[in-house]
């Protein structure tokens, strides 16, 4: 699944912009068990790290899900989970018709 995500963002137009970024805060801070969010933007990739009230694999899931729901463009959107223990991250990509599009980390613990 890595490798397809990977051919997948080489032909996604990766954005970072004041619009997207603040659809992820205000839609994050909205969900439910989440106590606290860092969002930062390195070289076009947004990291979102989310800090819930009590961690458990299905709140995570549950928590991601609802996150995809919010903020995914409609036309396409691909994600892979890694379970780290005490957090879990997902690599996400979500684009528009025309190939434009952004990528996260989320991170949640």
């Amino acid at each position: 699944m890595y490798k397809v995500i990977n051919e997948y963002l080489g032909k996604v137009n990766l954005q970072a912009n004041d619009d997207i970024y603040r659809k992820i805060v205000e839609y994050v801070k909205d969900i439910p068990h989440v106590i606290a969010c860092t969002v930062t933007v390195n070289f076009k990739r947004y990291v979102v790290d989310i800090k819930l009230d009590k961690f458990g694999l299905y709140r995570a899931v549950e928590i991601f899900n609802q996150f995809d729901k919010g903020i995914s463009y409609p036309y396409s959107s691909i994600h892979v989970r890694f379970n780290e223990g005490s957090c879990v991250r997902y690599r996400y990509v979500t684009c528009r018709e025309d190939k434009e599009g952004f990528y996260c980390d989320v991170l949640i613990r």
